[in-house]
């Protein structure tokens, strides 16, 4: 992979291709806060449009920790780096909706392709607890797979966010199947339990 076609996640020294898809296992929010943090202090760095939805963590903790490493009072008033609740963002329309998640990527795509604010962003989220149950779950995951089909095609990288002291081995086993690549023990791995977005999805029909 050659380096001007890939952008660093900033945590553990791992760089990705532009329009990748990942998740990162990691256990409570110290182990959080190692993959987070220096992920959105690198696009800060690199003039990127970074967002963070977590369920986890309330935005302003995530801005007092991020200020330890960067500067930001600048990227929030530019609009550079935007932190959300999920009832601000996976929720704001009272429930969510994978297609309309998946629309919302598409135009915030489009919109740094025509020459935006950002030409890259990244994006940050956890799973809230109120889409961890099976109805709601399945809604979700839909949108995690779907996400394999169209952000190759974006300028953006998408770190999506598991803790595995917070969520039991259905959940986790979902996201096995729905991401390509993982991050655990500091490691990015190709994931033998990924399975195609067509073929996941035929079977959750």
């Amino acid at each position: 992979m050659n380096d001007s076609e890939s952008v660093a996640l900033g945590a553990l020294g791992l760089r990705f291709p532009r329009g990748t898809h990942v998740c990162a296992f990691y256990s409570g929010s110290p182990g959080r806060d190692e993959i987070v943090l220096p992920f959105l202090a690198e696009g800060i760095r690199a003039g990127d449009q970074c967002l963070c939805f977590l369920d986890t963590a309330a935005p302003s903790e995530v801005l007092s920790q991020l200020a330890l490493q960067v500067d930001v009072n600048s990227p929030v008033a530019s609009g550079q780096l935007q932190v959300a609740t999920p009832a601000e963002s996976y929720l704001r329309t009272g429930r969510f909706v994978a297609d309309e998640m998946i629309d919302y990527w598409g135009e915030a795509a489009a919109h740094a392709q025509r020459g935006g604010d950002f030409s890259f962003i990244r994006a940050t989220g956890d799973l809230p607890l109120e889409l961890s149950q099976p109805a709601e779950r399945a809604e979700f995951v839909r949108y995690e797979a779907r996400l394999n089909e169209v952000i190759p095609n974006y300028p953006q990288l998408i770190l999506c966010l598991y803790d595995m002291e917070r969520f039991g081995a259905t959940v986790l086993m979902d996201a096995l199947r729905t991401h390509r690549r993982v991050i655990a023990d500091g490691m990015v791995h190709d994931n033998p339990y990924y399975i195609e977005p067509v073929k996941f999805l035929a079977r959750r029909t």
